[in-house]
């Protein structure tokens, strides 16, 4: 711990949090509480917060999950279950505060709602983040940041009259939640420790955006119109903008008298001073795009940095437009101690963002990065005389360093020879090459979660024994590489937020497989479709025979979508022509098309096909490591360096009318009718 204070002194010292959060707004109030010196237990299904499938990644590890979740404990639970029920139940009962951000309803559904919880911990609060609410014509309804900044009149008064409606660049009410529902819980904690009972804490996206709009509520009830898109400018005062310099942009804010004549001076402009159209701030905003361009002639011939110097002597309020990784490291961030390295034991010092919150007397916490996933199951759940229902399903509670061969104890291996435990996968080392096989080949090999969480296990065991040098997928039989995802398990889907978590499981479990030291290797025999294709194309070598056929027919079949995480993966290892040709005309690639366009490195007749793999892997296992393994890493940095927010696309897609009727049709056999809808 950094900030020099004992836990004990912590402003929260003693409170205990359960969260149920996933992406922003939970974690970010939990983060929040944690700071303070709350106990945060993270409770997170087998497969993660989706969260950990957002890049960039740190030895395999999302960098925005290490700081969004610093300073918590993560406890993997399947809430679907009876015995993860009546484990969280445990942990409720122990707790001051549960804190979730599903859709409203859905605690409820698994008998965790507040009133449930509330008979055997009637002093709990219970804090429930939302797009919309928990109540009100909306609330069933999903609802992303994006959602709530267009609905709250948020996006309507950024960017400008020709830019149209502009989203923040940051989740600002997904952030304002979570802040919100940290203040809600501590004014709730503080009825309670007073001699009330808990309570319930509910906020929503929605209006979280709306407490933003100070400046249009006021013209609207005050009889005025509310404002519209004045791109940086302010909303009735001039000049208070964003400013071009010859190199680069600076903001300015001379409203007063006094900072109005030191603007005008340290410009070295009197004729503007001078001018009685310009008097007042009123006048000024009034002519504000006559007088901005003015300004700019004499300001795009000067440096950001005189610029700033000039009015800061004069008076002015200024700075200037910094790019994230100025503002990161200007000195009046430094200087003020707010980054600070939070120590992993693995991967060494894991830089943050500090708490906001600057307590003179108890400073707050600085300890811990985002937990491995269900690294704290078994001893919290022993702590709280719950079961661990997880043990052997969750995922690793350790993580080595890369490149150097360590391991930890909880990272069990397989059996050197066999099928992993429920799994339909078959796990085999032989001289240095570590062969997953996908054994379904009744069902051409489909993956069900089952599998994806098998094959994330294996790719951990590729990096974490040193003696493998090459990791081989293949699938059992002669009719699939891998078929797609079960389709059975998308009849339990109600709504797009589950195609997006869906979505983010399966990013994970791809990104894992790109993020494996050693050379990697698909044998495509048959079928490789859908979720088989981004499996394929997630390594870094595909061999194949005359029989393959690989294709996204998903147009065609399902009407849901792919995520920006694998429509990247085929840009780069296809093109986005070919991509799109394949989403587009729901169409296969036979083999020879898929060599000639560099997404098969061979083809040859059934037959041959083993001893060409093995001739690639003696060529693999007789080259420089440390030269492969540079190579894999930049190119996996260069796909993931720009990869955009696709929830509302995922969420839109998988939450479809069509989506839905396919997957009955499927069932039954029969062919879908799109509506588009």
């Amino acid at each position: 711990m950094d900030s020099g204070t004992a836990p004990a002194a912590l402003p929260l010292h003693g409170t205990t949090v359960i969260e149920v959060g996933v992406f922003m707004a939970a974690p970010f109030a939990a983060m929040q509480l944690a700071d303070l010196g709350a106990r945060v237990i993270k409770v997170e299904p087998p497969a993660g917060d989706p969260t950990r499938a957002t890049g960039p990644f740190v030895d395999g590890e999302s960098s925005p999950f290490l700081r969004l979740n610093r300073n918590k404990e993560s406890v993997v639970l399947d809430l679907k279950s009876d015995a993860g029920v009546a484990a969280f139940r445990a942990l409720a009962r122990g707790a001051d505060v549960v804190l979730e951000n599903l859709r409203p309803g859905a605690m409820g559904r698994l008998g965790l709602g507040p009133e449930e919880l509330w008979r055997d911990n009637p002093g709990l609060v219970y804090a429930s983040g939302s797009g919309w609410g928990q109540d009100g014509p909306l609330a069933d309804r999903p609802g992303l940041d994006i959602m709530a900044q267009a609905r709250s009149g948020l996006m309507a008064v950024t960017g400008t009259p020709e830019s149209g409606p502009v989203k923040a660049g940051v989740p600002v009410c997904d952030l304002t939640c979570g802040l919100y529902l940290a203040l809600g819980v501590l004014a709730a904690l503080r009825h309670r420790d007073a001699g009330g009972g808990g309570q319930r804490v509910d906020v929503s996206l929605l209006e979280a955006g709306l407490s933003y709009t100070i400046w249009e509520a006021g013209k609207f009830f005050g009889g005025a119109e509310a404002g519209g898109r004045t791109g940086s400018a302010h909303q009735s005062q001039a000049p208070y903008q964003a400013l071009r310099a010859r190199d680069g942009w600076v903001t300015a804010g001379a409203i007063t008298p006094a900072t109005w004549t030191g603007f005008c001076r340290a410009l070295d402009r009197p004729d503007l001073l001078a001018d009685e159209r310009y008097a007042t701030s009123a006048d000024r905003f009034a002519l504000r795009e006559e007088l901005i361009a003015d300004i700019e002639r004499t300001t795009a011939e000067r440096d950001v940095r005189e610029l700033v110097e000039a009015w800061t002597a004069h008076g002015v309020p200024c700075a200037p437009i910094l790019e994230p990784r100025e503002a990161l490291t200007d000195p009046q961030v430094t200087e003020r101690d707010f980054i600070w390295s939070a120590r992993d034991p693995e991967l060494g010092e894991v830089r943050q963002l500090g708490s906001p919150m600057r307590l003179s007397g108890t400073p707050a916490r600085r300890d811990s990065p985002g937990p491995r996933l269900g690294a704290h199951t078994g001893a919290v759940l022993r702590e709280f005389g719950a079961v661990d229902h997880t043990e052997g399903h969750r995922g690793t509670e350790g993580r080595k360093k890369r490149m150097a061969g360590e391991t930890t104890e909880a990272r069990t291996a397989p059996e050197e020879h066999g099928a992993a435990p429920d799994t339909d996968l078959i796990v085999s080392a032989e001289d240095g090459v570590l062969t997953v096989t996908f054994d379904r080949p009744d069902a051409r090999n489909a993956m069900t979660s089952q599998m994806y969480e098998g094959l994330f296990q294996a790719c951990e065991r590729a990096d974490a024994d040193p003696e493998v040098k090459a990791l081989v997928l293949r699938g059992a039989g002669a009719k699939a590489f891998v078929a797609g995802s079960d389709i059975r398990e998308f009849e339990a889907f109600s709504s797009g937020e589950d195609g997006v978590a869906y979505e983010a499981r399966i990013s994970r479990v791809i990104n894992r497989i790109e993020d494996v030291d050693v050379p990697t290797v698909a044998v495509v025999r048959g079928y490789c479709v859908g979720g088989g294709l981004a499996i394929a194309t997630a390594c870094d070598l595909r061999l194949a025979d005359e029989t393959a056929r690989f294709g996204v027919p998903i147009a065609r079949t399902l009407g849901n979508c792919l995520s920006a995480n694998t429509m990247s993966l085929l840009h780069q290892r296809l093109g986005p022509a070919r991509t799109l040709d394949l989403l587009l005309r729901a169409d296969f690639l036979d083999a020879e098309d898929a060599r000639a366009a560099g997404f098969v490195s061979a083809v040859t007749a059934p037959e041959d096909l083993e001893e060409k793999v093995a001739d690639t892997l003696r060529r693999i296992l007789s080259q420089a490591p440390i030269t492969m393994w540079a190579a894999k890493e930049l190119t996996r940095r260069l796909r993931r360096s720009g990869l955009p927010d696709d929830g509302d696309v995922v969420e839109r897609a998988f939450g479809s009318a069509d989506f839905a009727a396919a997957v009955r049709a499927f069932g039954t056999g029969s062919t879908p009718e799109w509506t588009g809808r």
